[in-house]
This record gives structure tokens, C-alpha cells and sequence, in this order.
């Protein structure tokens, strides 16, 4: 027969057994609570991370693309006054060359003449032409650090 100390000891065990089954399903369901939040958490924070690329990306694209404009129309500038200083080259070099034919001290179309008239328009063209590399060169450098400062601002906004 069974005692009563063992039935009791059964239903302590049992009771015990219960409890500590409840105190795990708490557990259980407490740690899928905290796996919830924290996944949300995260996917608010991956959005979030995707926004910011996303803003950056477009602030950095609009300063390129300023950049380009401005390239551009530096482009369109550098080639208008290119024909001006040729223009201005060729006018030059046609004063020069009616200068020579009517001064005394030189006979009108002397070699002498015609080859100096020549070599100072050649000089004078290639001192025009290093000064326009050398003006675009910086003026492409200024357009390309503005927009690398342009770029930083909008990456630390």
C-alpha cells in the first residue's frame, strides 16, 4: 500500500515539477518577447542605416553632377576665349606685319622681317596656349575641390 508520506512526497513533486515547468514557459516566453523587440529594434536601425546611405549617396551624386555643370560651362568659356585670343593672334600678327612694311629702316616685306613677324606670332600663340592649359587646369581644380568640400558637408550633415 501507499503511504501517505509517499503521496505527499508525489504531490510535492508534482507541484514542484509544475511550478518549475510554468517558471520555463515564463522563460520561454520572455525571451521571444526580448527576440521581438530586438528585432525590430534592429530592422528600425537597418532602415534607418539604408536611409542615411540613401540621403548620402544622393548629396554626393548633386555635387558631382554641380560639378559636372560647371565643368561644362567652364568648357564653354575656355573655348570662347580661345577663338577670341586667336582672333586677337591673328589681328595682332596682321598689325605687326603692316607695322614692318612701313617702317623706313626696314624694306616692306623683307625675309627678315616677314621670319621675326613669324616667330613672335609663334611665341606669342604658344605663351597664349600654356596660359589657357594652365588657367583650366586650375579652374578644374577649384570646380573639384569645391565638390569634394560639397561632398564632405553633405557626408557629415
Amino acid at each position: 500500500m501507499i503511504t501517505k508520506a509517499a503521496i505527499a512526497c508525489v504531490l510535492v513533486v508534482g507541484a514542484f515539477a509544475a511550478l518549475q515547468t510554468n517558471r520555463l514557459r515564463l522563460a520561454e516566453l520572455e525571451v521571444v518577447s526580448q527576440r521581438v523587440d530586438w528585432e525590430r529594434e534592429s530592422g528600425r536601425a537597418v532602415r534607418a542605416a539604408l536611409d542615411e546611405g540613401t540621403r548620402r549617396t544622393a548629396a554626393v551624386q548633386k555635387e558631382v553632377e554641380d560639378a559636372r555643370k560647371k565643368s561644362d560651362a567652364l568648357e564653354g568659356a575656355v573655348a570662347g576665349a580661345a577663338a577670341a585670343g586667336r582672333s586677337l593672334r591673328d589681328e595682332l600678327a596682321a598689325a605687326r606685319a603692316r607695322a614692318c612694311t612701313v617702317n623706313p629702316s626696314t624694306p616692306g616685306g623683307s625675309a627678315a622681317a616677314e621670319a621675326t613677324e613669324r616667330m613672335l606670332a609663334d611665341v606669342q600663340r604658344r605663351l597664349d596656349e600654356a596660359q589657357e592649359r594652365v588657367a583650366r587646369h586650375a579652374d578644374q581644380a577649384r570646380i573639384a575641390g569645391l565638390a569634394c568640400e560639397g561632398s564632405y558637408r553633405a557626408l557629415t550633415r
